[in-house]
């Protein structure tokens, strides 16, 4: 392209020039219908001038419009210039010339600073009939903005789908969520927000989630019961394995006055952040480790919290909203741990408040 790929009988030729650059209005407006079109192709498909003398060559028609917009007076006609402008100027935008890694680097930081840095669907906005997300407008600038964030899958693997009790998203939606999750390829971690408000059997993409989980990173789930939270996830530690999962989060809308078994803890992930709706003394043996450094419960059910924090030698941070003490009032006593920085109780139901003493 040594000559900005200006067609021989555009209104760019010598022999047209005359009319183009003519103080009637309406020939500027026909001439410019046929230049917009022309450098709107060049811009989606980033065809921009490859060499000095094809830059310089763009240079002088930008001169030539811009003349064109101070000569024209009519609102229509000088609007028709202003975008011919705009489009012929983009073609000599540093950012066109970007490397591949240094735009990736660019889209990441414009996706992470989002209130969305995902693909997310909610039936709770007005946006319900379609998915939004801060990657979709990248991809509509031009063709190279489209290849780059289609083919980089770590765009497409932060995944929040927020469906209701009788507000389930259409086929379309569901088929293009599916095929945005199938983006975020095989091996990207995974980072998913599910909240399910409703009954019955799970849609498709919970599936493709359930498939995925051993992707998964952070993952953040809301069900109405304890039970819908087993039927969506039936996981079994002798074949799903959980070894990217450093934060999970699983709230509940119904109160678990008895503690149930959660079968992603039962996979034993390496968390390194977990948020409950409950927990019972019983069953912290299971999701005992070295790596759990914040615990955040909504309900613990326990004698003491002396061997909560006996079992997790590396928590920095333990939050227990309620504390239902069973038990002996000996068993109160906590010993201090070295790595605990943040202990907060809200409440603390049938006894008295714990005592913090060295360890003997």
């Amino acid at each position: 392209m040594s000559e900005v790929n200006v067609p021989p009988h555009s209104p760019l030729d010598s022999r047209s020039s005359a009319s183009l650059h003519s103080p009637t209005c309406s020939l500027f407006e026909s001439a410019y219908q046929i230049l917009s079109t022309e450098f709107l192709a060049k811009s989606r498909h980033n065809n921009i001038p490859d060499s000095p003398a094809a830059r310089d060559r763009l240079r002088v028609l930008i001169t030539q419009t811009r003349s064109d917009l101070g000569t024209c007076l009519e609102s229509t006609s000088r609007s028709q210039i202003s975008r011919v402008l705009e489009l012929q100027e983009s073609l000599l935008a540093p950012i066109r010339t970007l490397p591949s890694d240094i735009l990736i680097d660019i889209f990441q930081l414009v996706i992470e600073t989002s209130s969305e840095p995902g693909i997310t669907y909610s039936w709770k906005t007005w946006r319900s009939t379609k998915l939004s997300g801060r990657i979709y407008p990248l991809t509509w600038i031009c063709f190279r903005w489209r290849d780059e964030s289609l083919s980089h899958s770590a765009f497409w693997s932060g995944i929040t789908f927020n469906y209701g009790l009788d507000v389930q998203p259409s086929p379309e939606v569901s088929a293009f969520l599916c095929e945005c999750i199938l983006r975020s390829g095989d091996s990207v971690p995974m980072n998913i927000y599910l909240s399910s408000r409703g009954y019955g059997s799970a849609p498709a993409v919970v599936a493709m989630l359930v498939a995925r989980a051993h992707r998964w990173r952070e993952a953040s789930l809301f069900f109405v019961s304890p039970q819908q939270f087993h039927s969506m996830f039936p996981f079994k530690p002798s074949s799903t394995r959980f070894p990217l999962l450093e934060n999970l989060s699983v709230q509940c809308d119904d109160y678990w006055i008895d503690p149930v078994p959660n079968p992603i803890l039962e996979c034993h992930p390496p968390l390194q952040k977990l948020c409950l709706w409950s927990l019972s003394e019983s069953y912290i043996d299971l999701i005992a480790g070295q790596n759990l450094k914040v615990l955040t419960l909504h309900r613990y059910y326990g004698v003491s919290l002396a061997r909560l924090l006996l079992m997790f030698t590396r928590l920095e941070s333990l939050t227990l909203e309620s504390f239902y003490f069973r038990g002996n009032p000996d068993a109160q006593q906590i010993p201090c741990q070295s790595s605990l920085l943040n202990l907060e109780i809200g409440s603390i139901d049938n006894g008295p408040g714990p005592v913090l003493r060295s360890p003997s």
